[in-house]
């Protein structure tokens, strides 16, 4: 670009700089993202096994 100070990182180089380090972010919580998502699958299939078992005892369908 003419008359730009290429010691300043342009708009879309700094942008990039940012969504470069998000991901990196993201992808370091990846493993805890993971075990509260199986956390929460395994909670969800706890609470509909005991819903069921509790309709079986009331003789619901």
């Amino acid at each position: 670009m003419l008359g730009r100070d290429h010691a300043q990182p342009s708009d879309s180089e700094a942008a990039l700089k940012r969504a470069q380090e998000a991901r990196k972010q993201a992808e370091a919580r990846q493993p805890i993202v993971s075990a509260v998502a199986a956390k929460i699958r395994d909670a969800r299939e706890e609470n509909h096994f005991r819903e069921r078992i509790e309709a079986a005892f009331r003789g619901a369908p």
